[in-house]
């Protein structure tokens, strides 16, 4: 028995496989290790759950994320770009805005700043005017008689001998030519001015606005301008047609001051009532009546002036900016 208990580990021994010193699946543990040691290619690794139907749930952990700081350059690392400068009264000092409001209609025009459509369209006024300027003699020579006579003769030495002619107050014209026909003229002119003005073009009668008396300021310069060329200038009626170079029969001067002043002064207190009825009275009747044609009519009638500049710009007589028929 004792014999059998002897013999049967070393028959065991004999009848298991010899056991190598290492494992293939496990390998041993190195203690200088190296990245040498890493194979360049990974071995393939048996999945284990290529039996399985679903693989295995991966586990992920939420990650705390850190607010990192920006890495933009600040104003002063960029050289280019300097911080505000800071108040250095706080508000119980009572500090305030040192740059006043102001009104967008008084806003100072600043050079090559100020967008072309801003500013004031010289090229356009001025063609406007000369078309207005051309149309009025015209319809000089077209009815007036002597005007088309005095187009004889030397054309500077007729002019000049016009322009010193000038004297007194009534040329001999009758009252609806000097006082309602020449003030027209200078509204008209004015409106030619204030359509080609930006800080003016949209403005309605506000008496009581700063705005408003600068922009018809400015058109009684305009029209003060274009008529002391209608009537002196060198496409004016002393140059042709010599009105004023010879008296008339009843002694007086063809050429007087009645309508060098006449002209743009009440001529642009005749535009201020255009707006006036233009504000007050027209577009009451706008409110009330929709129908286009009694709308033109009665915009194109009360505001004459208005329709003529409106006419040089080849707009409607009826035309509005802002208020479409």
């Amino acid at each position: 028995m004792a014999c059998c208990l002897v013999l049967t580990p070393s028959a065991l021994a004999q009848d298991s496989p010899p056991h190598s010193e290492t494992s293939d699946d496990i390998k041993p543990l190195h203690i200088g290790w190296s990245p040498k040691d890493i194979p360049s290619t990974p071995e393939p690794v048996a999945s284990s759950y290529d039996a399985h139907s679903n693989p295995p749930t991966r586990l992920v952990f939420p990650v705390a994320s850190f607010p990192q700081k920006s890495l933009e350059p600040s104003p002063e690392t960029r050289g280019y770009l300097k911080p505000p400068a800071s108040n250095p009264k706080g508000p119980s000092e009572g500090a305030t805005d040192e740059s006043p409001a102001t009104d967008p209609d008084e806003a100072p025009a600043k050079g090559d700043g100020q967008a072309p459509e801003d500013r004031f369209q010289w090229g356009e006024a001025l063609r406007q005017a000369a078309l207005f300027n051309s149309l009025q003699h015209i319809l000089r020579f077209a009815t007036e008689d002597g005007t088309r006579k005095e187009i004889k003769g030397p054309f500077f030495r007729d002019w000049f001998q016009s322009v010193r002619n000038l004297r007194g107050w009534r040329d001999g014209d009758p009252f609806l030519v000097n006082y309602i026909g020449h003030p027209i003229m200078g509204a008209a002119s004015g409106y030619i001015q204030i359509q080609n003005d930006p800080r003016g073009r949209y403005l309605e009668f506000e008496p009581t606005r700063k705005t408003y008396w600068k922009s018809r300021l400015k058109a009684m310069v305009w029209s003060a301008a274009y008529s002391t060329q209608f009537e002196l200038g060198p496409i004016s009626e002393a140059s042709l047609g010599n009105v004023g170079r010879a008296p008339r029969p009843d002694g007086k001067s063809p050429m007087s001051y009645v309508d060098l002043i006449i002209t743009p002064t009440v001529g642009t207190l005749w535009l201020m009532g255009e707006d006036a009825l233009d504000k007050h009275l027209i577009q009451r009747f706008e409110k009330r009546v929709r129908n286009q044609f009694w709308r033109g009519i009665v915009r194109s009638f009360l505001n004459p002036g208005r329709s003529i500049a409106n006419a040089m710009r080849f707009k409607g007589p009826w035309h509005r900016d802002r208020r479409p028929l």
